[in-house]
């Protein structure tokens, strides 16, 4: 899935928040316990407009991490 055509906010949001393509799509790819074990990549292909990947790159934008 190419998340960048599915949700363009929320792959930019990330490319910013972890500093290049690859870190971005690395997290992308990796289980959340904040997603039941989910990619946020399995959760934007089900729901693009999903507000649960945004809420978990602002807190990791803002330091919130639990």
């Amino acid at each position: 899935m190419d998340v960048a055509t599915v949700a363009p906010a929320i792959w930019s949001h990330a490319v910013r928040i972890f500093g290049s393509e690859q870190k971005a799509s690395r997290w992308m790819e990796t289980r959340l316990s904040e997603l039941n074990g989910r990619t946020p990549e399995e959760v934007l292909a089900n729901n693009p407009a999903s507000d649960d990947v945004e809420a978990i790159l602002d807190r990791i934008e803002y330091g919130v991490f639990g």
